[in-house]
């Protein structure tokens, strides 16, 4: 079973009935608490769950429409007073992520021609979401685009026990600094994005990485169908007002599937309700700007890479995590501003770039000025000059924008730069 595998066994439907151990988590550490309580969470996905526990069975019939219609009801008309269908078990969860802001660069080949030369590829990752702990919820995400840093507050034991619930505590096993060094390992037929796009992984090296890490209130709640069927497991955010739910078949050699597998194919995880989320990753990718689908398809590649069925045991760390590492960060406003104004200006030295790339393929010399409807004899030698001056000029702001980006890099980046090259 799902929850077995990963060492969480869910409790039985009851409030502060035994006692949970917590993680001796670092002081960077952050969490968002839950914005609703159980009962809440159970309501909203009620008619859903209703509905994938029904066995269509003529003897069953009668009492799973009226467990479908009152777990509607009392979702959307809760005033008449009707009961949602009730979870066999329900767990208040913290799940450890994190959040990453990063500027990335590598060697890639936007062309199908393997004797095409690469282009210097610069992506910057913001916001971005990676799992924590290597249980199998590290296969989804948890998090949507719209939750911040205001949301969240420094963990403290008291946190762990909201609106009369115990919450379970995860560790954090997963280190995305090592999986970023780890990235340069690939091998090369792995970092094929599709048939035009590919990197080399040997080339990669991070300008700057900011890791956050953050832990995501959900509630696991466990339904048990009538007979020798499969469970059904719901995992539901609890950071906002009620939305986007999993829903997760809990298979067994011993138990038979429920008829509304059928329609869902091989998925193991379903999501419903409403999300903000994009990509998790959200790669933007600032240069080269040949490819417009580039983003969407490096997301896509990212995104299978994570949700793989042996991800989770792929990504567990096998050493301890280094949160005194200065790339650790704590995810507040002073943390994560300069960080992303820096990241800006990295954008502002691409365009730039581009721009001067342009301007100096220009030869002056052949120049042709065109008017229309005709007013004036423009001299194409002042045409000429202007732009060799427009050149002078952006080259210029071009330095300016070079030394005020190094003065603005964050010192705990420098440290780390400086640690790497003593060691």
């Amino acid at each position: 079973m799902m929850w077995a595998r990963a060492g969480l066994k869910l409790k039985k439907s009851c409030r502060r009935c035994y006692s949970l151990s917590i993680p001796d988590y670092h002081s960077k550490v952050r969490a968002i608490p839950f914005a609703f309580p159980p009962e809440v969470a159970i309501t909203h996905v009620g008619p859903t769950a209703a509905a994938v526990t029904r066995l269509f069975s003529p003897s069953t019939m009668r009492e799973e429409l009226g467990c479908l219609a009152g777990s509607f009801i009392a979702k959307h008309l809760p005033a008449i007073g009707y009961k949602t269908i009730q979870p066999e078990r329900t767990q208040a969860l913290y799940y450890p992520s994190w959040c990453i802001d990063a500027e990335a660069e590598a060697k890639a080949w936007f062309s199908p021609n393997p004797d095409d030369p690469p282009e210097v590829l610069t992506v910057h990752f913001q916001h971005a979401e990676l799992p924590g702990n290597g249980i199998e919820l590290a296969r989804i995400s948890l998090r949507d685009e719209t939750i911040t840093y205001r949301n969240t507050v420094p963990f403290i034991p008291a946190l762990t026990n909201q609106h009369g619930s115990e919450i379970l505590c995860l560790p954090f096993n997963i280190n995305p600094l090592e999986l970023l060094s780890r990235a340069r390992d690939l091998s090369f037929g792995a970092t094929k994005i599709d048939d035009d796009f590919r990197f080399d992984p040997r080339s990669i090296k991070f300008n700057l990485v900011a890791a956050y890490p953050i832990l995501i209130p959900v509630y696991v709640l466990q339904y048990a169908p009538h007979g020798p069927y499969s469970r059904v497991t719901v995992i539901v955010e609890a950071y906002a007002q009620p939305g986007r739910y999993y829903i997760h078949f809990v298979n067994s050699p011993d138990l038979r599937k429920l008829p509304a597998q059928e329609f869902f194919d091989e998925d193991d995880f379903i999501a419903m309700g409403v999300s903000g989320s994009k990509c998790r990753f959200s790669p933007c990718i600032i240069s080269p700007r040949s490819r417009p689908s580039a983003p969407e398809d490096l997301c896509a590649w990212m995104s299978n890479f994570v949700e793989d069925r042996d991800a989770p045991l792929r990504l567990t760390s096998k050493q301890p995590i280094d949160m005194d590492d200065s790339r650790v960060r704590e995810w507040t406003e002073e943390e994560v501003l300069p960080v992303h104004e820096w990241m800006q200006l990295g954008k502002d030295l691409v365009r730039i770039r581009g721009m001067i790339k342009t301007i100096s393929t220009v030869n002056v010399d052949q120049i042709k000025v065109f008017e229309f409807p005709p007013r004036m004899n423009t001299d194409p030698k002042k045409v000429a000059a202007g732009l060799q001056g427009f050149f002078k000029a952006e080259g210029e702001r071009l330095r300016k924008l070079e030394e005020t980006r190094a003065a603005q890099t964050p010192a705990w980046w420098r440290q780390w730069q400086d640690s790497q090259k003593s060691s």
